[in-house]
């Protein structure tokens, strides 16, 4: 069945471009949209503590990268996205053992383990509007500098 489904929905229409200039294009197309169902179909969990127990529920990185995207402007989100894969690799649960820091951002509070991805990138803006004036991109430049922010 599944030889008789890759042959028919994907090198049918394949082969119907051989030849052609648009087959290199429906090709990488292909490939890329394979590569993204793959990659979501194996979505992470977190622990999420709630008042009555402990409940596994769906969590996936890319909706806590698009929280912070739609709190910032866009040429502030690279710098941000920088700086969380210069602290931590976007890691929710990240901890520097030197330090202590934890999180996405490497927060030093002591209340940080206990904060959500979201309340993370909630108290991180309100750093970077309190030291660096809002400006992610002068966080990120700092940290390259002298490697904290």
């Amino acid at each position: 069945m599944m030889n008789k489904l890759d042959k028919y929905v994907m090198l049918r229409p394949l082969a119907r471009l051989r030849g052609s200039a648009l087959r290199g294009r429906a090709l990488g197309r292909t490939i890329v949209i394979l590569a993204v169902l793959m990659t979501y179909s194996f979505a992470a969990t977190e622990k999420i503590d709630s008042a009555n127990a402990d409940i596994e529920q769906p969590f996936h990185i890319d909706n806590v990268k698009l929280y912070l995207y739609n709190k910032v402007e866009w040429s502030e989100f690279q710098c941000a996205n920088d700086l969380a894969i210069r602290e931590s690799n976007w890691r929710v649960k990240a901890v520097n053992k030197d330090s202590g820091a934890y999180g996405i951002f490497q927060h030093m509070s002591k209340y940080a383990p206990t904060w959500s991805a979201y309340e993370q990138i909630d108290k991180h803006i309100e750093y970077i509007e309190h030291r660096y004036e809002n400006s992610w991109c002068k966080a990120l430049s700092h940290s390259l500098r002298y490697g904290w922010h």
